[in-house]
């Protein structure tokens, strides 16, 4: 299994540029990198760093991190997806990820669930018509985004088939999986054709993986199984050297 680096959390040693974190992570060996954020960013740095190296960006965010239970946010949600979707042909990338945002305890789930699946419909639409594809990510309530509407993987499914479109993919985040208590081939049987991306850390500090309660080996052997093929990405929060922390999940991954 190919891995891919986030270089808002990885390479930080290189320094502050994002381009050099690109290409400490090619020097590393690892030609597939995500970012979080793009316009903050040099954008002119990073493509000449993809283009140098010949690193794929594989996924970037849809700025904003929209309520997209309130409809009243989804023409500012829209604007963004339109911007994130440029940027990403811009620089090759062909995902762009988004959350569903807060839910409200006043209004009624299902009614907000319906309201959500309106907005990713209309996001989905633009992302088709510009070759890109919005993820949507499973975010764990627990510990790490308390309020988030979607925070179980079947809920992020049950969206993505409701809107049925090729502009509209999971974006499978196995740490906020594993933080809920779900079982990865419970939730992704007969579904990861709609599985676009995978991404890990370790229990229970979001570390790297091997420094937590995860037998890695184990689940990568499990989402093989399913039949996922893309690459396994790495955004984690390092306790050590950006290079010393890949150890252990490279050697899982050279191991399947």
């Amino acid at each position: 299994m190919d891995l891919s680096a986030n270089v808002e959390l990885l390479f930080k040693e290189a320094g502050d540029d994002h381009a050099d974190r690109i290409r400490a992570a090619a020097d590393a060996g690892i030609g597939i990198v995500e970012i979080w954020s793009h316009s903050d960013k040099d954008l002119v740095g990073i493509e000449k760093a993809l283009n140098d190296t010949g690193s794929r960006l594989w996924s970037m965010l849809i700025e904003g991190r929209a309520a997209l239970a309130d409809a009243s946010t989804h023409e500012g949600f829209l604007e963004q997806v339109r911007r994130a979707s440029e940027t990403a042909r811009r620089l090759g990338c062909e995902r762009i990820v988004t959350g569903s945002g807060i839910g409200f305890p006043y209004a009624k789930r299902q009614k907000q669930h319906g309201i959500v699946v309106e907005a990713l419909k209309a996001g989905a639409d633009i992302a088709a018509e510009q070759g890109v594809v919005i993820v949507l990510e499973n975010l764990n309530t627990r510990v790490d985004h308390p309020g988030t509407l979607f925070d179980t993987t079947a809920e992020c499914l049950q969206a993505i088939r409701t809107v049925g479109s090729p502009g509209l993919a999971l974006l499978f985040d196995l740490y906020h999986s594993l933080q809920t208590g779900e079982v990865a081939e419970e939730e992704l049987a007969g579904s990861i054709d709609l599985v676009s991306h995978v991404q890990v850390a370790d229990l229970p500090d979001r570390t790297e993986p091997g420094t937590g309660s995860i037998d890695w080996t184990d689940r990568l052997r499990a989402l093989r199984g399913l039949g996922y093929s893309g690459p396994i990405g790495l955004e984690y929060v390092p306790t050590t050297e950006s290079l010393r922390s890949l150890a252990h999940i490279r050697d899982v991954a050279a191991a399947l």
